[in-house]
């Protein structure tokens, strides 16, 4: 069961938008500005960021090998690689790194286990870390140079979302990953391949005619392909400025440009500078500036459960729960409440697959309470199938409202806040505001490796410590292409695993 008590209210922003100085009187010039011109104040910190990012990404893609969602695009866009290891991931078969960027981007989204970002609504690294990767693979750059673009990239997602009014383009059925994801991720390609300031806008035109995506596609194998299309497009629209192609060069801010097409603020397209009180652009001449909140450090939420992330703070409660002695006989019905907005994207209150149940508040719920745990396995079809969950789903309730029902009034980014009662008539109630991997609430290196561990072992690989240390130390990579090539060679399945 499902009602909204309340209507969509805002996503409270924890990291604001970047204070942007400079001859800033469009999306465009501030966007072009970041590629070309801003200098990371903490480029340590940022590293360290963007490196955990690097490995949380890969290890979703990795687990994804098998998933029929990348297995069917592999074969039909991209045969040579049907064949070789960890499809998608980049390496050296000669296929074009647009490709790449794309079977790599649909992987590493395939099981919704990668991270989100608060700000964007959206999954910035599945389509920032496949279009580097593929990329930089390809020209054999250094690593250092795809950690400056990622972060890039990342702080161009956040600009975005605060012009266009994420809230808005959000409920309007816009998919962010995709469509905030393709321009953001345009940004950090066009860094990496060093375009100038003519070339890196022709870029965003491009990449602003590209960038789409429902969300009624949640739930289905195309989603996923959102994140692959978004960093296949922003590779393109890079490659082809670098080549002299040629767009609206104020494509993004222009009446029938993108800000025109996907927000639902009238007269979106037609603003100068400043657009919003929350934060003050102001054309003045000079260097852009960014708001430290923004990259430290970076923000973003590693998700601790393979599922949608508005399901992460109830499926702790469920989980805090269990471990005071819970058990899933105990339960007689469950409710769960949640911030309003909390359950736009669980369209799915009955899931008869694997993705279906990423998208089900009542089917995680469930599992979590049969099997103690959330994992890969968990979202598979017969996963989400059997008895012991389904017999379940009927007892779990899902509704919101801006008041949690215990606890301080206050929340941030959201809440979840989870009632159950028991057959014998009591009930245990337990909130979580942040779940496990928020950005406030960082996986500490030991569960960051464990989820990598675990994510290869779902793959049925394995790996060793040199894998995981070389991606954790990223920025020191001297070739892309060298480290791309021994990461495949190092996680590398059986050839029975291929057929």
């Amino acid at each position: 069961m499902h009602r909204e008590s309340t209507p969509l209210s805002p996503v409270a922003d924890m990291h604001p938008a970047p204070q942007l100085n400079g001859a800033a009187e469009g999306l465009t010039d501030r966007l072009t500005h970041l590629a070309t011109t801003w200098q990371d104040p903490h480029p340590t910190k940022t590293s360290d960021a963007a490196e955990r990012a690097f490995v949380d990404t890969l290890a979703c893609a990795i687990a994804a090998q098998g998933e029929p969602a990348v297995m069917i695009a592999s074969r039909a866009i991209a045969p040579e690689l049907s064949r070789s290891p960890i499809l998608g991931l980049p390496y050296s078969t000669g296929a074009a790194p647009q490709t790449v960027a794309l079977l790599g981007g649909l992987a590493a989204h395939a099981l919704d286990y990668d991270d989100v970002d608060d700000a964007t609504i959206s999954h910035p690294s599945a389509v920032l870390v496949s279009a580097l990767l593929a990329l930089s693979a390809a020209r054999d750059l250094p690593g250092e140079s795809v950690i400056d673009a990622y972060a890039r990239g990342v702080i161009a997602g956040r600009i975005i979302a605060a012009e266009i009014g994420i809230d808005g383009h959000y409920e309007l059925g816009w998919h962010s990953t995709s469509t905030i994801g393709t321009v953001a991720a345009a940004v950090a390609t066009s860094r990496l391949l060093g375009l100038d300031p003519t070339a890196t806008r022709h870029a965003l035109g491009v990449a602003g005619s590209l960038a789409a995506g429902s969300r009624q596609n949640f739930g289905t194998m195309t989603k996923p392909l959102h994140a692959g299309t978004a960093a296949s497009n922003a590779v393109i629209a890079a490659l082809l400025a670098e080549g002299g192609f040629t767009s609206d060069d104020s494509q993004l801010e222009s009446p029938l440009g993108f800000l025109s097409l996907h927000s639902p603020e009238p007269n979106a397209g037609n603003r100068e500078g400043a657009a919003s009180g929350e934060r003050e652009c102001a054309a003045s001449g000079g260097e852009v500036i960014v708001d430290e909140s923004v990259i430290e450090p970076i923000g973003l939420n590693i998700k601790a459960y393979p599922c949608c992330y508005y399901i992460q703070a109830a499926a702790d409660a469920v989980s805090d729960l269990i471990e005071s002695g819970l058990r899933a006989d105990d339960v007689a019905t469950v409710e769960v409440c949640v911030q309003p907005g909390g359950l736009v994207p669980l369209i799915h209150h009955h899931p008869v697959t694997g993705l279906e149940g990423k998208f089900s508040m009542e089917y995680a719920l469930a599992a979590m309470l049969v099997d103690h745990e959330l994992t890969p396995q968990s979202f598979t079809d017969d996963g989400v199938n059997r008895s012991a969950a389904q017999d379940l789903i009927p007892r779990i309730t899902s509704v919101t409202n801006a008041l949690p029902p215990i606890g301080a009034a206050e929340w941030t980014d959201g809440y979840a806040v989870v009632t159950v009662t028991t057959q014998d008539g009591q009930t245990r109630t337990q909130r979580v505001d942040r779940p496990r991997g928020h950005a406030t609430r960082p996986l500490d290196e030991h569960r960051l490796r464990a989820k990598f561990d675990n994510c290869l072992t779902f793959a049925g690989l394995t790996t060793d410590d040199q894998t995981y240390s070389a991606l954790r130390n990223l920025s020191a990579q001297s070739s892309m292409t060298t480290f791309a090539e021994a990461l495949a060679a190092s996680v590398s399945p059986a050839e029975e695993a291929l057929s």
